[in-house]
Formats: structure tokens, sequence, C-alpha cells
């Protein structure tokens, strides 16, 4: 992603240019505040209402790219950690309706008349184009969204998959932390995030059951194949 970022003096973390990873559907790699990076990802339906999942500030030319793909609908800042760029986001597309954690909206009223819902409430949009999990289980207030026509599950913080890369003390980190290489949960997640353990891993085996093929994650690298088998060996090993 490095050789390929968008850089501009009216954004504060570069990212990198879009890029189609099924059809139509896009993600945008972008820098952050610390090593885990973040992406945006990017679902157009097929009566051309456009969803954003994880909003970040965007450089000129991606920011027009993006209206010209259609309408958009709506904006998700799909956990309580992730909600930094979503009303910078809102600005640009005034007639998208939002969806937020609901700690974000308690801070943030004004925007009350725009959201559609808050991630701790399932949603599904028209013929079941795209459809919204609340995370069970957890303190984080995510949502976890389904592409059916790709089955592809688009994950925020439940899952990660960082490469081992970096300082040793990075790797290392990443490493102990369950993180690396891995398409997993977390050790903080299990240890820190969980507020009801027969819950979560309720939610992650219903997960498991959709059988994505493909698990966007918004740290670290996207996963290809059997998603269903992933979800539950990497929980079970390191829940049980």
């Amino acid at each position: 992603m490095e050789d390929s970022l968008v850089s501009s003096e009216s954004i504060k973390f570069p990212h990198a240019p879009p890029r189609e990873i099924a059809p139509a559907l896009w993600v945008v790699d972008g820098t952050w505040s610390n090593a885990l990076a973040r992406r945006m990802t990017v679902v157009r339906l097929r009566n051309n209402e456009v969803w954003i999942h994880n909003p970040m500030q965007l450089a000129a030319p991606e920011l027009a790219w993006l209206a010209s793909l259609g309408f958009v609908r709506g904006i998700v800042a799909p956990n309580k950690w992730h909600v930094s760029d979503l009303r910078w986001m809102a600005e640009k597309f005034p007639q998208a309706q939002l969806m937020c954690p609901l700690s974000f909206l308690e801070k943030n009223v004004q925007l009350k008349d725009r959201i559609l819902c808050t991630t701790d409430v399932p949603y599904v949009t028209n013929d079941h184009e795209l459809e919204f999990f609340p995370v069970t289980g957890v303190r984080f207030e995510e949502t976890v969204l389904f592409h059916p026509l790709t089955r592809t599950l688009i994950v925020c913080d439940l899952m990660m998959n960082m490469r081992l890369e970096g300082s040793w003390l990075q790797r290392t980190f990443f490493k102990c932390n369950n993180m690396g290489e891995c398409c997993a949960p977390t050790r903080v997640l299990k240890w820190v995030m969980t507020s009801n353990r027969d819950e979560l891993l309720a939610f992650v085996e219903q997960m498991a059951e959709l059988n994505p093929r493909r698990i966007v994650v918004n740290h670290g690298e996207i996963f290809e194949g059997e998603g269903g088998n992933q979800i539950r060996t990497s929980f079970s090993s390191l829940f049980w």
C-alpha cells in the first residue's frame, strides 16, 4: 500500500487508491495513527445505491470517484472506535442516512434526524442485498455487514489479519495478541472486550453459517477462502 498512497494537504492520513475486490465491491486502504492502519469498504447495490463502511477522509480524486458510483444511501461507522470521519463524510453526502454506535449518537444529537439506526439494531436493505448484524457479547458496539451477492463478510475489530512485519516489538505484539497472519479474534477481544462469552460465540457461529468466501477486515489483509471454517477455527482455538 505504501507505494501508491494518495496524499493531500487537506487530509491527515494518506490512503491508497480504491481497488475493486469483487463485482460492485471496493476497498480503500488507509494509514492511521498506529500500525494497525484502517480500511474503508464501499458496496454498490443493484439499484445503484451506495453504502460506505468505516468512512475515512478522502483526497479530492477519491471523493469524486466515490460520488460517481451512484447515490450514496448509507454511511456506517461500524463501532465506537471508528467514528472519527463520520461527520466529515456525512457533510460530503448530505442525502445519506447514517448508522453509528449509540454512544456516538448520544454525543452528537445534532445528527439524530439522519440516523437510520444504531449499530445495536439489525438491519436489511431492500431485496436483502446487504445485511447488518449487531455483534453481541462485546463492549465496542460493532455491526457486521454481509453482502450475499459476493458472499463477503465485512468486519471492523471483531477479527484482524495483520502481517508480521515492522519492528521486532511490533511483530511480537501482533503475534502475542493473536493478530498476525491468521484472520482471527485478538486476545484483547477475549480478555478485555468480551462482556458475555456465550453470546459472542453464538453470534460468531451465526456468521460462520453464512459461509462467506471472503472476510474484509478493517485491520490487515483481506481473507479469501472458506470463511465459515476460518471463523469457527479461529474463535474456538482462542476461546476454548
